[in-house]
């Protein structure tokens, strides 16, 4: 609290102008689509997956979780019982670095694990085929209560 009374703060966007133009995208076609769906954006990976219990020793899955935890997608589809259904990765202008390399290979091998379709945006897109990729990639049926 002592360095938090020290400093003012200030709002800022959530997300960038393409970002945003995305999440627009991703509700309208969710609000279209049978199951509930709904969008969130700038997801913790650690909020939306956990290490299953069985797969490891507690040490293992503890590390795992820390390695997943602090990395964020841009955007999660959830379906109407809360559960993820799609990730969907904006790669940006000035994605493409070693760096960021390595932080997608880490989210598309969780999801992948997890069972949970990934769909990533090339940073030059068209609207309608966006509409269209987002369509086949959400679920067509409306899931099951967990």
């Amino acid at each position: 609290m002592e360095f938090i009374s020290k400093v003012d703060f200030e709002p800022r966007p959530l997300l960038n102008k393409s970002e945003y133009r995305i999440l627009r995208i991703l509700e309208e076609v969710s609000r279209d689509t049978p199951g509930g769906h709904r969008v969130m954006a700038q997801t913790s990976l650690g909020e939306v997956l956990a290490p299953q219990s069985a797969s490891a020793p507690q040490e293992a899955r503890d590390l795992a979780f820390r390695s997943i935890n602090s990395k964020r997608l841009d955007f999660v589809v959830i379906d109407a019982y809360g559960m993820p259904v799609l990730a969907v990765e904006y790669q940006g202008p000035g994605h493409y670095t070693e760096k960021s390399f390595m932080r997608d290979a880490v989210k598309r091998e969780v999801l992948r694990k997890a069972g949970i379709r990934l769909l990533e945006i090339p940073a030059e897109y068209d609207d309608e085929d966006l509409e269209r990729d987002i369509r086949k990639a959400l679920p067509s049926k409306p899931a099951r209560r967990p």
